[in-house]
């Protein structure tokens, strides 16, 4: 079956209606087909999700880059796909480095993680 885009209904204020959804060998994920590269080498910062906080990557983001928009560099680092269901209160997850992030940046010529 060819990856094709899923429709489905969010609420206006979620941060990720606009990013495609696509189903590939029955499971459903978020279209990060061309994310931005960053180099991970172990000097992560590893986060646990509190309560209150699970499925919200792009508030993470904003917390460690102050740009929501790069909730897909911190899921692509994590594979997550899916960041409502993969992401639960608990989790430890690994952050990239502001500044390796930056770099990514530059390096791609300002392009977005999911364009």
């Amino acid at each position: 079956m060819a990856d094709r885009p899923l429709e489905i209904e969010v609420d206006f204020s979620d941060p990720y209606k606009r990013t495609a959804i696509f189903i590939k060998d029955g499971k459903t994920f978020y279209g990060l087909w061309n994310p931005i590269e960053v180099t991970l080498d172990g000097d992560e910062e590893e986060y646990t999700i509190p309560q209150g906080m699970q499925g919200s990557l792009d508030l993470i983001a904003d917390e460690f880059y102050e740009d929501r928009g790069l909730w897909t560099i911190i899921a692509h680092a994590n594979k997550i796909d899916f960041p409502h269901e993969d992401v639960t209160a608990g989790m430890t997850i690994l952050i990239p480095k502001p500044e390796k992030v930056r770099a990514a940046l530059l390096a791609s010529n300002g392009r977005i993680a999911n364009q």
